[in-house]
């Protein structure tokens, strides 16, 4: 997969732009001025942003997309997750206030976020719906059945992947810096990188025991393994390790990510974060390196 390119501020209209921006302010529960102090925005140089009195800077952008914790991609164009409520700050608009897609994607983010630290087999539908504010009901019209909400999860945290990538790739200066890029993004050394690895490896366990599973995971897995083999073939077309085998290459990195994060997060043996980060650096050896004194 290539790098995006860093997109221009006025991709999509002032207005509809900050539409988005206030349904996400409602979403978050915060105000104007309390989004200006949190990304150091002057409130005036805001609200001017927000009426079309002024353009947005993509820099600035990129700090609201942070601070509200959505998709820049959302922000600027309207495309990728909506946000949910945030119902785990204590924030309850009135039932009326939610659209479907709204409520369908508070109920992913928070059922992802309870199967990753709980446990599918340990998530009830009332404990999703208590942290959604709404019914159990509500909770069954959107996803009937627990295969249908680790479906939902597993593309919660894949989509969560390759935002992050996209921001990275955008950063770097070649395809080897991405390749570096792409080691660190795949180590569990926060909260969301190890939620986001108990939801692959709940999918790969469920996947063995419920075939139904398995399509959507072989469709996850086939754009993760994508990514890297294109990654991989740009390396080449730079002139490194033009001779390999760059589907061969990717295989043997994937298969050595999820080997090595899965030491990592059940505490097998002496693996580490940063015994991991190592390894992962040499995994294109000898075709490509990617030691920065390489």
């Amino acid at each position: 997969m290539t790098a995006l390119p860093v997109p221009h501020a006025d991709e999509s209209s002032a207005p509809e732009l900050a539409d988005r921006l206030r349904r996400v302010l409602h979403a978050r529960g915060m105000s104007q001025n309390e989004l200006a102090r949190g990304i150091g925005m002057d409130p005036t140089a805001l609200s001017k942003c927000l009426t079309g009195g002024r353009r947005w800077r993509p820099e600035e952008l990129a700090a609201v997309a942070a601070a509200t914790r959505v998709p820049l991609g959302y922000l600027r164009t309207g495309r990728g997750r909506v946000p949910a409520l945030d119902t785990a700050a204590g924030f309850r608009p009135r039932a009326a206030a939610l659209d479907t897609e709204q409520r369908r994607t508070q109920i992913i983010e928070v059922t992802a976020g309870l199967i990753a630290r709980r446990g599918i087999h340990n998530v009830r539908v009332a404990d999703i719906a208590r942290q959604c504010g709404t019914s159990t009901g509500t909770i069954h019209y959107h996803f009937p059945s627990k295969v249908e909400t680790l479906r939902a999860a597993l593309g919660y945290y894949a989509d969560r992947l390759y935002e992050r990538l996209d921001q990275e790739f955008a950063q770097a200066d070649d395809s080897r810096d991405k390749l570096r890029r792409l080691v660190e993004v795949q180590l569990p050394t926060t909260d969301d990188d190890v939620a986001e690895w108990s939801i692959w490896i709940q999918s790969w366990t469920e996947a063995v025991l419920h075939p139904e599973l398995r399509a959507e995971q072989g469709r996850v897995y086939g754009r993760w393994l994508t990514t890297v083999v294109d990654l991989v073939r740009a390396a080449q077309r730079e002139g490194h390790g033009r001779d390999a085998d760059a589907h061969a290459l990717a295989s043997r990195f994937t298969a050595l990510v999820d080997g090595l994060a899965i030491q990592v997060l059940s505490g097998t043996g002496e693996m580490t974060a940063s015994r991991m980060r190592e390894l992962l650096l040499d995994a294109f050896e000898p075709y490509i390196r990617l030691r920065p004194d390489a």
